[in-house]
């Protein structure tokens, strides 16, 4: 199987660069920086070709900031470069990630479960969700909610080119996004232990900074995300179908 890492930064986040240089000294596989997409840099024009509000149901409710436009198209462009190298596999990383001793056995593990069109993340938090498939002492779940967070993925090609496919427009962030299984048609794994720490507070802060809001749009913003959050929800378990513990 022909793997290989990918890491996405952003040019202007200088005090990112060390860390970069640790996950690429860090991958097990041979490891590529990608400069992320600036979407503070994209004119209106070029946010607009790609963003679409409340292009899909359940509708998102909030209007995605520069930043997250960025990070879609960061993870897109490297998508595209898995169909294009005609890659079997890819590790995806962000730069505020840390890759933890264990990390090597994990993406072995992934790799001997990975099929065309699967998703596998490495997730920073606990899993809840159905339990696919176990080598001690690591299992592959299901969740029924795919968790949020796009640190660390393992993603296959034709996961890649039917992600590309379904994004030529998009209304929410990334993570939101893939969540939405029962569009996309992609149903993302999760490895546990994942041996993976997000580090992005000793870096500075995440690259994806929110306004100032107040106290009235704090408690709109907290009830909306709260009523599209049960939407999912609910969607995604009318979606859960059993596992196969067959798959290896």
């Amino acid at each position: 199987m022909w793997t290989e890492a990918f890491v996405i930064t952003l040019g202007r986040a200088v005090e990112r660069r060390g860390q970069v240089e640790r996950l690429r000294a860090a991958c097990p596989v041979p490891c590529h920086v990608v400069e992320a997409v600036d979407g503070d840099a994209l004119s209106e024009e070029e946010r607009n070709k790609v963003y679409r509000r409340q292009l899909h149901s359940p509708r998102y409710p909030f209007r995605m900031k520069p930043a997250e436009i960025g990070c879609f198209l960061s993870h897109r462009n490297v998508w595209q470069r898995i169909v294009d190298d005609n890659l079997d596999t890819a590790l995806v990383l962000e730069d505020d990630v840390e890759l933890e001793p264990g990390f090597n056995n994990a993406f072995a593990f992934a790799c001997t479960k990975i099929r065309q069109g699967d998703y596998i993340q490495f997730r920073v938090r606990p899993i809840r969700g159905q339990r696919c498939s176990t080598s001690l002492p690591f299992t592959l779940h299901t969740p029924v909610v795919t968790g949020f967070g796009t640190v660390a993925q393992l993603v296959s090609r034709d996961a890649a080119e039917r992600l590309i496919t379904f994004t030529r427009e998009f209304d929410r962030p990334i993570d939101t996004l893939l969540q939405m299984k029962w569009l996309t048609g992609i149903m993302p794994a999760a490895v546990f232990p994942s041996f993976v720490r997000e580090v992005s507070q000793s870096l500075g802060g995440s690259t994806i900074q929110g306004g100032t809001n107040s106290m009235r749009q704090v408690v709109w913003r907290e009830l909306a995300r709260s009523l599209y959050r049960a939407k999912t929800a609910w969607l995604s378990r009318r979606l859960r179908r059993v596992c196969s513990c067959a798959r290896v």
